[in-house]
């Protein structure tokens, strides 16, 4: 096969494991599958028609986006973090995003903070929608952004790891339908401390964010919720 033939032969596979990966997520998120729920291999090749290497490539993109999740034993669930994850993940991320949030406010320019009320307006935008999966892109977006202003690597490395294991959460957040509103009013508190260039308003009301997620996550995973 030439070069060229190679290369289109990629595009098509990444084209058709997009639209697998799609698929799979929109069935997540309108509760098709329910979180903890194992993904049979055999039952979603037939259900969605596609082979073994493409299924298996669309779960691994799946699993980076935090909808699903890999046993040892090699089974696929649909994400379902518990509550002791939880506890230790918000935990954690309160004192690091805190942190960066404060570092930020000292350290951005005019322009990166028009550039922070632009990807705020984004979750307004899916908030007003209620578009959950695109809220979740854009609070990634947000705050992955601030961790960047706080100009800190070590940190800004640090917070990306422990956010590549929240996002296994996102699943459980949408059960939680009133917890949308609530969130976009303290992403408004968040963004407000930057344009008043107040560092210590930011850093409390990240951490504030987080604690408020962690528990009502924490509550949608109890025994009988």
């Amino acid at each position: 096969m030439s070069n060229q033939g190679a290369t289109r032969a990629e595009k098509r596979f990444k084209s058709s494991t997009q639209t697998l990966v799609d698929s799979i997520r929109e069935a997540i998120l309108k509760g098709k599958l329910a979180p903890g729920e194992k993904l049979l291999e055999a039952n979603l090749m037939a259900a969605l028609r596609v082979g073994g290497v493409l299924l298996r490539e669309a779960l691994r993109s799946l699993e980076a986006q935090g909808y699903v999740t890999f046993l040892g034993n090699n089974e696929v669930i649909v994400s379902k973090p518990s509550c002791e994850e939880v506890q230790d993940y918000y935990s954690i991320a309160g004192a690091l995003e805190g942190l960066a949030a404060r570092l930020a406010v000292e350290r951005a320019q005019p322009e990166e903070v028009a550039h922070l009320r632009e990807l705020h307006q984004f979750l307004k935008d899916a908030c007003q929608r209620r578009d959950l999966a695109h809220y979740f892109e854009a609070n990634s977006s947000f705050h992955r952004f601030i961790a960047e202003l706080a100009r800190n690597e070590r940190l800004y490395r640090m917070i990306e790891t422990l956010r590549g294991e929240i996002q296994k959460t996102r699943v459980i957040s949408l059960s939680l339908p009133q917890r949308l509103d609530y969130s976009m009013r303290e992403h408004d508190q968040i963004m407000d401390a930057f344009l008043k260039k107040n560092a210590q308003l930011a850093e409390s009301t990240v951490v504030r964010h987080l604690n408020n997620h962690k528990e009502a996550l924490r509550k949608a995973l109890e025994p009988g919720s």
